[in-house]
């Protein structure tokens, strides 16, 4: 037996506040397809204006009704900071950009070990200078160098990052050359660098940096 509803029909089941929630959803998904689809990025549009390397100590805070601890040790943390730009059209806005970073290590063995990690960055606009940051902890320091406490930046064989729109490389950096630049390609990767919302860093400078996607 073929029941047949008309469209009439059908509406009238649905309550109207659901068919409205319904309708608006649609057309922003709509919208917000266009919008996507309208916005071009190509390769070298993303560009990196600096890649600064630093060794930070393991931020303090203290708060109000907490007794203070003293802290003899701090441990050292490797950041990695990027200063980007993305040419195009004014006023528009990228609705995310993914960084991933690269850092190469010699471990205690000598062999070359490559970690790397994805950041996330979101509503970035057009031709505004922007920071990017993030992470290597004490204790993946510590396991490559056998230091868990103080590490050298002279530790470090190579960095790097690349800059993702879309699923498409549109720009990056590496502090190598020519056959050397993708260093990661020859040793592999393996987990270990941080986006800063990830890491005790994450209250601090907030105003510098690019918004991020959580996880």
């Amino acid at each position: 037996m073929r029941i047949h509803i008309s469209a009439e029909n059908f509406c009238k089941k649905i309550p109207m506040r659901n068919l409205l929630f319904a309708l608006l959803v649609t057309a922003f998904l709509t919208v917000v397809g266009r919008v996507e689809a309208q916005i071009q990025i190509a390769v070298g549009d993303a560009k990196v204006d600096g890649f600064e390397v630093e060794v930070q100590q393991t931020p303090s805070f203290s708060a109000d009704g907490v007794k203070g601890k003293n802290i003899p040790n701090p441990r050292d943390w490797l950041e990695l900071e990027v200063e980007f730009e993305v040419k195009g059209p004014k006023d528009v806005v990228i609705p995310e950009l993914l960084f991933r970073y690269y850092v190469g290590f010699k471990d205690q063995a000598g062999q070359a070990r490559t970690l790397t990690g994805d950041v996330t960055h979101t509503n970035v606009l057009f031709n505004e200078t922007y920071f990017s940051a993030a992470y290597v902890a004490p204790s993946k320091l510590g396991e490559l160098t056998g230091d868990f406490r103080k590490f050298q930046k002279s530790s470090m064989s190579a960095y790097g990052v690349e800059i993702y729109y879309n699923g498409v490389i549109v720009g990056g950096f590496s502090s190598l050359s020519g056959s050397s630049a993708k260093f990661w390609t020859v040793t592999g990767t393996e987990a270990g660098v941080q986006a800063k919302g990830d890491t005790p860093f994450a209250l601090l400078w907030i105003d510098r940096y690019a918004e991020s996607k959580k996880r």
